[in-house]
């Protein structure tokens, strides 16, 4: 099973979905995709992104302002 780590620190809203949405393009099922962000709304909006594209949330790993949110495809 792959893991692909994405790195978003620094990036604002929409930019961490985007690249959520470009690194999990064309992955197979059972990917774990670890997406590192500090934007205000990052939990929201990568729950929100999970919701629509039907994917599982694992985790949230670490305190605010920076998260790991674990993610399966």
């Amino acid at each position: 099973m792959e893991t692909i780590r994405v790195d978003t620190l620094g990036m604002r809203c929409p930019q961490p979905i985007l690249m959520l949405a470009h690194n999990a393009r064309g992955r197979p099922p059972g990917t774990l995709v670890e997406i590192l962000g500090d934007c205000p709304t990052f939990e929201k909006d990568i729950r929100g992104w999970a919701a629509r594209e039907k994917k599982t949330v694992l985790a949230v790993l670490g305190t605010a302002p920076r998260f790991t949110v674990q993610v399966r495809l």
